[in-house]
C-alpha cells in the first residue's frame, strides 16, 4: 500500500469520506495514468471508494451530522460580482440563526482532550490542515512536496520561528516577536481571520481550489474574496484595507522604502491615498505584445508582472508593490522586453499544481518553489521592468 493510500485510509477515519474522495482525485496522476475527463475521474473514485472503504464508510449522513457539502466548502459554480462571496466561505462566515457552521470546526461537549478551543487538533495549524491540507487535493502547505518529491524551497513557515526577515524597520534586519502559534512561533490565525471578521478588502485572487472554479465551469475566471486576511495582521500598528505593499510591511517593516536602509521602492497607501497601487489596481499592459497599459488586478493574470519602457502615463510617478515581485513562480517578459508573449499568458488547468501551468502551483504566500517566494530569478526578475538597453548605464 503506497503512502497516498494510507493517507486516504487515515483521514476517512478522522475526517469522513468527503476529504478522502478529494485525495482520490488525485490518485491517478499520482499512478501515472496522466490527466483524466472529469466524468472519468469521478467514476474512478467511486469505484476506488468501493473497493477501499467498507460500505459503512460510503454514506456521508448530510442530515444526521447537521452538515452538508455547502455548509463545509461553501462552493457554489457562481461568481459574486459584489466581491465578498461569503457563500464560498464555507463555515468561516455568514453566521446566521439558520445556519449550523461552528460545528464543523468545534465540539462544545466531549472534544478531544489535546484539543485547543474546542477543535479537534492540539494546534492552530493542525486544526487548519484537517481541511487545508495540501499534500493530496487542494490546499497550500504540503503542496510543492506531494506534486514534485521535493521540499518548497520558500515559505512562511508556520510554528517553526517568531523571526521576521525585514521586520525592523529602523535598521532593516530581522526582529522577532510573539505570534499566536506553539512557543510564540507564527502561526496560520496570525494573519487570517478563521471568523471572517475585520478583513481586508475583497480581490481577485490567482487560486483555483477546485474544478469547474468560476461562472462559466472553465476555471478561468476566478473569484474575488478578501482570502480571510486580518486587516491587522499580529503585530500591525494599525488597520489595513487593501491587500498589497502595506499589508506585507505590517510584518517586513524593514523592506519598505523610507527608512534609514534603502530598499527598492514600493508603493504605500501613504503616497497616494488616492489611487495608490495594490493588488487589485496596478497598471497591466493591455495585451499580447502590446507596450500599453491600464489599470487592473494582479490575480488571474500575468500583465502586470511586467513594465514597459518609456513607462506610460498610467505607471508616471507610481511604484510597483511587493507581490509584483514575491508571487507564485511563472514565466513573464522573457520574449519581448516589458511585454507578455502568447506563450506566457496566465494559464492554470488543474488546482494547486496538478499538472503544469503558468504559474503551476498557486501556494503564494504560503510555500513556493522559488527562492525567497520570487516570480522569477535573478536577472530575469530586474529584467521584466528595467530594459538595460534603455535604461542602464
Amino acid at each position: 500500500m503506497s503512502g497516498l493510500e494510507r493517507t486516504v485510509i487515515r483521514d476517512r477515519d478522522e475526517v469522513g469520506w468527503c476529504k478522502a474522495a478529494t485525495r482520490l482525485a488525485v490518485l491517478p496522476r499520482a499512478w501515472g495514468l496522466g490527466r483524466m475527463p472529469r466524468t472519468l475521474l469521478v467514476t474512478f473514485s467511486l469505484l476506488a471508494c468501493a473497493l477501499l472503504f467498507p460500505a459503512g464508510a460510503w454514506a456521508y449522513d448530510e442530515t444526521g451530522s447537521g452538515r452538508t457539502c455547502l455548509g463545509c466548502h461553501g462552493t457554489t459554480q457562481t461568481v459574486d460580482p459584489s466581491g465578498e462571496n461569503v457563500a464560498r466561505q464555507g463555515p468561516h462566515s455568514g453566521y446566521a440563526t439558520t445556519t449550523n457552521k461552528c460545528r464543523t470546526c468545534h465540539t462544545v461537549h466531549a472534544a478531544p482532550a489535546d484539543g485547543i478551543l474546542l477543535l479537534p487538533r492540539a494546534t492552530m495549524k493542525a486544526t487548519c490542515e484537517v481541511c487545508h491540507d495540501g499534500t493530496g487535493g487542494g490546499g497550500v502547505y504540503g503542496t510543492v512536496k506531494a506534486r514534485t518529491g521535493q521540499d518548497p524551497v520558500a515559505a512562511h513557515a508556520i510554528d517553526v520561528t517568531n523571526v521576521i526577515p525585514g521586520g525592523d524597520g529602523e535598521s532593516g534586519g530581522d526582529r522577532s516577536q510573539t505570534f499566536g502559534g506553539e512557543g510564540g512561533n507564527l502561526t496560520c490565525t496570525d494573519c487570517h481571520t478563521p471568523h471572517g471578521s475585520n478583513t481586508v478588502d475583497p480581490f481577485l485572487g490567482d487560486r483555483r481550489r477546485v474544478e469547474g472554479e468560476s461562472s462559466d465551469g472553465t476555471g478561468t475566471v476566478g473569484f474575488t474574496s478578501s482570502r480571510l486576511l486580518k486587516k491587522r495582521p499580529t503585530g500591525a500598528a494599525a488597520e489595513i484595507e487593501k491587500y498589497g505593499s502595506d499589508w506585507c510591511a505590517t510584518c517586513h517593516q524593514g523592506r519598505m522604502s523610507g527608512g534609514t536602509v534603502f530598499n527598492h521602492p514600493v508603493e504605500s497607501a501613504a503616497e497616494f491615498p488616492a489611487a495608490y497601487f495594490h493588488y487589485d489596481n496596478v497598471q497591466v499592459v493591455t495585451g499580447i505584445g502590446e507596450l500599453t497599459t491600464t489599470s487592473g488586478s494582479l490575480g488571474r493574470s500575468n500583465r502586470g508582472y511586467v513594465m514597459p519602457y518609456p513607462y506610460t502615463t498610467g505607471q508616471s510617478g507610481h511604484k510597483p508593490i511587493c507581490q509584483q515581485c514575491h508571487e507564485d513562480a511563472r514565466s513573464v517578459g522573457d520574449v519581448v522586453q516589458g511585454s507578455i508573449a502568447a506563450s506566457e499568458e496566465f494559464t492554470l488547468s488543474t488546482i494547486d499544481g496538478l499538472t503544469s501551468g503558468n504559474p503551476r502551483f498557486h501556494t503564494f504566500p504560503h510555500e513556493s518553489d522559488s527562492p525567497s517566494l520570487l516570480v522569477e530569478v535573478p536577472d530575469d526578475l530586474c529584467l521584466n521592468c528595467h530594459d538595460p538597453l534603455q535604461q542602464l548605464p
